[in-house]
């Protein structure tokens, strides 16, 4: 960076053997210097690979302009500005991308210091969340220019896809853990920092859980996933009375929330899963216990045990913190299979989750209706035998990327014809499999400098083996605005015709046969995938407003000028469908294509929330007369800022106090946030929804 070392320019800038103008230069280190043109001379032969007759042309030019104008003072940025336009004005574009600075304009700058809504919600809007969205800003231009080829870069600038978290390029997407890693090494941290040997005591493993989360959120810019957490931690709670077990999950879930105070506001992007029965890979598989030890019963063994702990987790989501309200992290995913209810006490814990998901919003209950799929639905991995030749231990997986796709666009530039509706639909996975392509490379030039990386953590070796290995990573390709599809191009949303709906499950088809074909040819693992990116959704559409006019205005029924536009995420029906729930467990079910992450569908209700009963009903029509992936019930709630009292549903005032100092608390995505940071298509989409009146 500029700030450590000065570089480019910035050193034409110091003092040399010959100084032509008694001109102050104040330097990108804060240092200032005398102007000395031979520096130019050197900086674009090392930056822009000129030859030195030409770098010598520039740098006289530039001299002549500074005489010129009579300028006395200067900053490195100027100048670096005036080399790049003389490097355009005479056609040198290449020269110039190489030698162009990358930053944020002043306006910019102080319209994210002084605002308070923005894209990102869950990013905090304090001083650390600025330094964060400016970092990422930079780094956004930077994969821009340097990572992505001009092909790739185009077709995200203009909307064809959409590379997800680009301002963090060099990032993987997410990583999904087992817990028997902590368990068997303990924390280990590259270079030997801070690490700590495995935990034989319950609270000292919940302690080295949080803290590998939150190293690894430095490494990754969505979520860190862990898998059967209750099935994980059971071999360590079997002694412990439902009290300390309470304590335990206080605890995880108070600690997983907390880093937000060290790091801004930020609250660390967590999931969760945890199982009723032990999933059919890890079940028969011999758990490892305090010490790192391997013990002589295997992880079925430990249901009990499982279940007592999925109780009292569940019972701390419901106390909520020290205010009664919900936990920020981490996301929960509750796991049911057909023979849920084959064991005693299952209505009690599905009255329990009934209870989290509607009075605290936030748990999605997902379907395993094939156990062998179990292990590839969390993990992305499919390869049997690379799956039983790996200890648990060492399962491990990332996405190194996501790449959502713009459909409603492919109808725009099909005008209809649905021939060409899967002509196009191809070419823009061919995009977007390019753009992985891309990212990954460059992440792996990352990982190859190892422990002395920037990806130290990522790249260091445990047990004699990568910590992350490439053989176990992912492509998600998410398509988004299929609802905005079928509108421009059978003439209706999903919702409202059988031709519509019928037309989204022939897209969905072929985009799974296009992810299979892509993975052949490139020999790497893509992947169909849902996205809850409401940004991107809003961003895409707002540029199909500008480029297609009428069309994309017809396909939102948006006006073409409304700052709120924005598409339906993912393949699903829009929120503005007055359809009861189980209906639209139906239909978006029969778009959740084999294969296809992520999938869910939302149920969103008034005030009035359904009780334990109706929720246990809808659990088990949805899992068997649907073929919806997961279902999240999404209450919404109102908090008081003078009284602090909660309220459900979203209200403009509060009904204890009446102060009108409220704000609402709704899911966002697949995240819980207070609207008060929303933008404008945010606010939109929650003014319209559908809430079902149970």
């Amino acid at each position: 960076m500029d700030s450590e070392r000065p570089s480019t320019t910035d050193q034409a800038l110091s003092v040399g053997d010959s100084v032509e103008l008694e001109l102050l230069v104040r330097r990108s280190d804060e240092d200032v210097a005398l102007f000395d043109s031979s520096r130019i001379i050197e900086t674009l032969i090392r930056e822009a690979h000129l030859d030195r007759d030409r770098a010598q042309q520039l740098s006289v030019e530039i001299r002549s302009f500074i005489e010129r104008v009579g300028l006395r003072t200067l900053s490195s940025s100027v100048i670096r500005g005036l080399v790049d336009a003389k490097l355009l004005e005479y056609g040198m574009e290449d020269a110039y991308r190489a030698h162009s600075r990358l930053g944020v304009p002043l306006y910019d700058v102080d319209r994210l210091m002084h605002g308070s809504r923005r894209d990102d919600v869950g990013r905090p809007h304090g001083p650390e969340g600025t330094s964060l969205h400016l970092a990422e800003a930079i780094k956004r231009e930077f994969a821009i220019v340097s990572v992505l080829s001009e092909a790739s870069a185009n077709a995200h600038l203009v909307g064809d896809i959409h590379i997800l978290h680009l301002g963090s390029i060099d990032r993987p997407y997410s990583l999904t853990c087992s817990v028997d890693h902590v368990k068997r090494h303990g924390v280990l941290l590259p270079k030997g920092f801070a690490s700590a040997a495995p935990a034989r005591r319950p609270e000292v493993l919940i302690s080295h859980i949080v803290k590998f989360t939150a190293a690894l959120q430095g490494y990754v810019s969505g979520p860190i996933v862990w898998d059967s957490l209750n099935f994980g931690l059971a071999p360590f709670i079997e002694d412990l009375s439902h009290r300390d077990l309470l304590q335990l999950a206080e605890m995880l879930l108070h600690e997983l929330s907390s880093p937000a105070v060290a790091r801004g506001g930020q609250a660390i992007s967590c999931d969760v899963h945890l199982d009723w029965r032990a999933p059919e890979d890890l079940a028969s598989r011999p758990a490892i216990g305090p010490g790192g030890e391997k013990l002589n019963r295997t992880y079925s063994e430990y249901t009990e045990t499982a279940h007592r702990f999925l109780r009292a987790y569940f019972e701390a989501c419901l106390a909520g913190d020290a205010r009664r309200r919900p936990f920020v992290s981490p996301r929960a995913i509750l796991h049911v299979t057909s023979r849920f209810t084959e064991r005693a006490g299952y209505r009690a814990v599905l009255d329990l989750a009934s209870r989290v998901a509607t009075e605290r919003g936030g748990l999605t209950i997902a379907f395993d209706r094939d156990g062998e799929s179990a292990f590839f639905e969390r993990f992305g991995v499919a390869d049997v035998n690379a799956i039983a030749k790996t200890e648990t231990d060492n399962w491990r997986s990332a996405a190194l990327a996501t790449v959502a796709i713009n459909l409603p666009r492919v109808g725009y530039l099909a005008g209809g014809d649905q021939v060409r509706v899967f002509e196009e639909l191809t070419r823009v996975m061919e995009a977007a499999a390019q753009a992985h392509l891309e990212k990954r490379v460059f992440l792996e030039k990352l990982l190859a400098r190892g422990e002395h990386g920037p990806l130290s953590l990522l790249a260091m070796t445990v047990g004699g083996k990568p910590f992350l290995r490439l053989g176990w990573t992912s492509h998600p390709i998410a398509p988004v605005g299929l609802n905005e599809l079928a509108r421009a191009v059978v003439g209706s949303p999903l919702h409202e015709s059988t031709v519509s709906l019928e037309f989204g499950r022939r897209v969905m088809g072929h985009l799974s046969r296009e992810i299979e074909r892509l993975s052949d040819k490139h020999r790497v693992r893509f992947l169909l995938s849902e996205t809850s990116d409401l940004a991107a959704s809003s961003r895409r559409a707002r540029l199909d407003l500008r480029f297609f006019g009428k069309s994309a205005a017809d396909a939102m029924r948006s006006n073409a000028d409304a700052s709120d536009a924005s598409y339906t995420p993912g393949c699903k029906l829009a929120p503005t469908a007055p359809l009861a729930p189980l209906d639209r467990l139906k239909a978006e079910g029969s778009l959740h294509v084999p294969g296809l992450l992520n999938a869910s569908s939302e149920v969103w209700f008034e005030s009035t929330a359904p009780t334990a009963e109706q929720v246990a009903l809808l659990v088990s029509q949805g899992f068997y007369q649907t073929g919806v992936g997961a279902v999240v019930f999404a209450p919404e709630f109102t908090f008081c800022n003078s009284c602090d009292a909660p309220a459900n549903g979203v209200l403009s005032a509060c009904p204890k106090c009446g102060s009108k100092q409220v704000d609402a608390y709704v899911l966002s995505g697949d995240r819980y946030s207070l609207t008060g940071s929303w933008d404008d298509y945010r606010l939109a989409q929650l003014a319209h929804r559908f809430r079902t009146e149970f």
